[in-house]
């Protein structure tokens, strides 16, 4: 049974609508390119026009897939607002893949047609060598001033509804398996609706856009609904601390959503002391939990500071704290949504009561339409009666507040103990020597999992990992505390800025196998 079938509806031509409500108002202001350069509604709508045309050109129809492998910039958005109108489906491909990943990707989309970006032109070469296919190639560069050129040619639009496909967006970055996402134009749409109304976005809002566009939070969490509401977008080519305070401040930005890796880089640089934040409502974080020692920082500053949740699968806004919970509930990522069902589920099929620790599942407008080509883990992941599974352990309060507590597959089971690596992060962030940490579980002979840490120390700090473990006793349970712990220059990040669990378990797994532990 499709419970979806009531947004099966026709999906408004996002460039189209923007040039008739917000003609004259800046839609894009783009830094990617070394100078600031303003686009209006109207431009992007005759941006997205020119490059309908090209794709009628060369052939590109409904349901075709259309890479872009490019850093962020504004002619990356006009592609998409391109691909509305001929029906044919977004493919963003990651910059920060390697050749092998890349190459697995083009083969997996089959794209018809790849944008790239001169610089990333090394790596797109590479992964052509290793590819199937053979698809037309074509600089991202030729789009930059579309908007001013005359329409070459008329283009036929595509008649698309809310189940077609939008985009592909390749997830399980922290799960290690590379599968692509499809993401209908329903979910696009009523997440962007979402958004709006919990956020209570209008018009005169400004955000820059700190995820890269090849991940849903660079569309889903604040591009798209800003853009349907006649708001602005501040582009930079990729986040950089320095340039993200100068651009708050210049661009007078009203809300900041970021990872978490990307809020603690801005704390240390140099002008964070003395930036005012006075144009912002509030600041967001998403794509992991903040630790409180993070969400303290801002609110000592004056800055209204929550936690976000979401995934590709079933949209990055499905949660929303109210104004005055923020402070009070800074651990909490929310409460239920308008468009999203949710509930939260223990081993045994039965829903949890509150306080109960299960798996969030998801249903609604806002999830996804399962995974490209993989009929199996689609059917995994998407039941019978159409609820999402997330594979995060949830816990829910009796005021409806929710708690992220785990990835289920991050969980640390040792002599049948659960153990959640967040709570054993906190206590060790309390450790004043302690930069970052990343909790991990690895193989055991005798308890079946023990718990890892990688810690980070700060700048001048020498940390001896017993001193850890007896700084740990009486904040957490005995068999919590790190059996071991491993010094580390960095602490490894996926493409997004969320700590790589995958990568550090196999990393020190293999570690402890070589020295027979």
């Amino acid at each position: 049974m499709n419970h979806n079938n009531a947004y099966e509806h026709p999906v408004p031509d996002l460039a189209e609508v923007g040039a008739r409500l917000y003609p004259d108002r800046i839609a894009i202001v783009d830094y990617s390119w070394g100078s600031r350069e303003e686009y209006s509604y109207r431009d992007a709508a005759k941006a997205a026009d020119n490059i309908a045309s090209m794709l009628e050109e060369i052939g590109v129809g409904k349901g075709d897939r259309v890479a872009v492998l490019s850093y962020n910039n504004a002619e990356y958005v006009f592609v998409y607002l391109a691909t509305i109108k001929k029906g044919a489906i977004l493919a963003p491909l990651s910059w920060r893949a390697t050749p092998k990943d890349l190459a697995f990707m083009i083969d997996d989309v089959e794209p018809s047609l790849i944008f790239y970006q001169e610089e990333l032109k090394d790596l797109l070469e590479q992964a052509l060598k290793i590819s199937s296919p053979r698809p037309l190639i074509e600089k991202i560069e030729t789009l930059r001033g579309i908007y001013k050129r005359q329409i070459q040619r008329d283009y036929r639009k595509e008649n698309v509804r809310g189940s077609d496909i939008s985009m592909l967006l390749y997830t399980g970055g922290t799960t290690g398996t590379l599968k692509a996402a499809m993401i209908p134009y329903r979910q696009v749409i009523w997440n962007a609706i979402n958004t709006i109304i919990s956020w209570g976005l209008t018009r005169d809002d400004i955000a820059p856009l700190f995820f890269p566009l090849f991940h849903t939070g660079g569309w889903h969490v604040i591009t798209i609904p800003l853009y349907m509401i006649g708001g602005r977008i501040i582009i930079t080519k990729r986040f950089d601390p320095e340039e993200a305070l100068d651009i708050i401040e210049k661009e007078k930005c009203t809300l900041v959503i970021a990872v978490p890796t990307a809020f603690y880089m801005l704390t240390k640089s140099p002008k964070f002391k003395d930036a005012s934040f006075k144009n912002i409502k509030f600041f967001k974080s998403g794509g992991g939990m903040s630790p409180y020692s993070l969400v303290k920082i801002y609110w000592d500053k004056g800055v209204r500071y929550f936690q976000g949740y979401g995934l590709t699968e079933a949209g990055p806004n499905l949660l929303y704290t109210p104004p005055e919970d923020m402070e009070k509930k800074p651990m909490s990522v929310g409460k239920q949504s308008l468009f999203a069902e949710l509930k939260i589920v223990k081993d045994d099929g039965t829903e949890a009561r509150p306080g109960e620790v299960g798996e969030l599942l998801v249903r609604g407008p806002i999830t996804f339409s399962g995974y490209w080509k993989r009929p199996e883990e689609t059917k995994e992941t998407i039941t019978e009666d159409g609820w999402v599974r997330t594979g995060d352990l949830f816990i829910k309060d009796e005021d409806g507040h929710y708690y992220f507590v785990e990835r289920k597959k991050f969980m640390i089971k040792s002599g049948g103990e659960n153990i959640y690596p967040f709570e054993v992060e906190e206590r060790i962030r309390e450790h004043p020597g302690v930069e970052e940490v990343a909790v991990f579980g690895v193989p055991d002979e005798k308890w079946g999992e023990a718990v890892a840490a990688a810690i980070k120390p700060r700048a001048g700090y020498q940390i001896d990992p017993q001193a850890i473990r007896d700084f740990l006793r009486g904040r957490i349970a005995g068999y919590k505390i790190p059996k071991y712990v491993w010094i580390v220059h960095e602490i490894p990040k996926t493409a997004v800025g969320k700590v790589d669990y995958v990568y550090l378990k196999k990393k020190f797994s293999e570690l402890l196998k070589q020295q027979g532990s």
